[in-house]
């Protein structure tokens, strides 16, 4: 068959003919043998599938359309033709032996292509489809690639196609028959992973570390590029950071560290943080060693889990305040016990002298406008009982003056009222604000005093 396509086009060709006696005389003895052929055996590349529905652009120029159903082999075929090219459908569906289904619209109305092919991948879920892009206004098939560019990230199974030839005959305006075969087209977004970058990045930025990191899983799946683990392994990391399960965490940024360290990864961007993520993962291991010995005197493992405390309040003062106000009262009461273990003592069973207690109530009636003889001091020591036992011991980190801390009771009274702990109490935002700015001077005094400076914001993935 090829043979006899190849001295067809010869025989025309020794015509030197041309306009319309030369596409007589092509219909006449090429066009024939081609339909015979596609129809017996189309020319895909890489591989032939079958497809349920097929949607194609048409142009002045059907055969290339045919070609292009007849490859794809759908059950369904949809046409979109514009006014000018609707003249050809009899054409069309006479040549493929079946009749089509045909949209009409304007030459260079991208959107309307763009709501034709949505509507009628949307009517067919599950089924495989083809977008045929050949023939059309440039506007057509552009808007064609787009569409099925876009939509495969959603729709899977679908798949952009493209009539090809290997050589084109300028006098006769044709390609060379026997030369054309159906192209398959691989998703650029899919092969180079830009797309799904970007969309990684921004899900990183939002602090949607798990749903990053899976996309940097895919990354690496599809590209076989090995770098794409190293941003998936710090997405996990940070991911288990933010839910507070630190060992995990910490498991990741040793995993991490070491892909840095491969000659493989010499120049991955990620490498110019490395000395933040030894520093992080240094402070990983402090918390965790913080958490296994209970020993609330360490001042790393102190320092790194309350800025980690402060970093999360921070992070969902906007959005989630409530939850803000709780990780702020943690990271305040976490630097509080921290400085009463630094003295020797235990917040939870602190064994007040009467001394220490008598001036515990001095401190307390100032900031609280009682008296000191009606105040009781409980067994444990609250976050305002706290400042005052550290006041009394002199620790440098809570030298307030006492009309500070008149400001800043009322929102540590509150702790036990908010909604998420005893009560019904929600974070007002000049509460919230207050709260943050107390625990911020606590946590700042005793770093400056440790000369420690806890990175725990994310390094940047761009």
């Amino acid at each position: 068959m090829k043979q006899k396509i190849q001295q067809a086009w010869q025989n025309l060709k020794t015509q030197e003919l041309e306009g319309a006696k030369a596409q007589e005389l092509y219909n006449q003895t090429v066009w024939p043998l081609l339909l015979e052929l596609w129809r017996r055996e189309p020319h895909v590349y890489p591989l032939r599938e079958q497809f349920d529905v097929s949607i194609h652009t048409l142009g002045t120029s059907p055969e290339a359309t045919t070609l292009a159903a007849l490859g794809l082999g759908a059950g369904e075929v949809y046409v979109l033709h514009t006014p000018e090219s609707k003249r050809y459908l009899e054409q069309l569906q006479r040549d493929l032996g079946r009749s089509v289904y045909p949209i009409e619209i304007g030459k260079s109305d991208v959107t309307r292509l763009y709501q034709a092919v949505g509507e009628q991948v949307r009517k067919h879920p599950g089924k495989k489809i083809a977008l045929d892009l050949t023939s059309g206004t440039k506007a057509m098939s552009a808007g064609m690639a787009a569409a099925g560019y876009f939509l495969q990230r959603v729709y899977p199974n679908l798949r952009v196609a493209y009539v090809d030839n290997e050589a084109f005959d300028a006098t006769l305006r044709k390609p060379v028959a026997g030369t054309e075969r159906l192209i398959l087209l691989p998703n650029p977004h899919e092969v180079l992973g830009d797309l799904d970058e970007h969309l990684a990045q921004e899900l990183y930025d939002a602090r949607e570390f798990g749903k990053a990191a899976e996309r940097f899983v895919s990354l690496r799946r599809k590209t076989g590029q090995g770098g794409f683990d190293l941003h998936a392994t710090a997405c996990e990391m940070y991911k288990y950071w933010y839910a507070l399960d630190f060992e995990t965490a910490l498991s990741n940024a040793r995993r991490l560290l070491e892909f840095i360290g491969q000659d493989a990864y010499r120049n991955h961007f990620l490498v110019r943080h490395a000395g933040r993520l030894k520093e992080q993962k240094e402070g990983l291991e402090a918390i965790v060693t913080l958490l296994r010995s209970q020993n609330l005197s360490e001042t790393k493992g102190a320092l790194w889990l309350t800025a980690s405390l402060i970093q999360l309040g921070n992070e969902r003062r906007e959005r989630q305040p409530v939850l803000a106000a709780l990780y702020y009262y943690r990271s305040l009461e976490l630097i509080l016990q921290h400085r009463v273990a630094r003295q020797g003592r235990d917040a939870d069973s602190p064994n007040l002298s009467e001394d220490e207690q008598q001036s515990m109530r001095q401190y307390l009636g100032r900031w609280l406008g009682e008296k000191p003889e009606n105040i009781r001091i409980s067994g444990k020591l609250g976050l305002l009982e706290a400042v005052a036992l550290l006041r009394h011991l002199g620790d440098s980190s809570v030298g307030f003056s006492d009309s500070d801390m008149q400001g800043y009771q009322g929102v540590l009274k509150g702790r036990n009222k908010s909604l998420l702990i005893h009560g019904l109490q929600v974070s007002k935002r000049g509460e919230l604000e207050k709260l943050r700015e107390f625990s911020r001077k606590l946590y700042q005094k005793a770093q400056e005093e440790a000369g420690l400076n806890p990175a725990v914001e994310p390094v940047s993935l761009s």
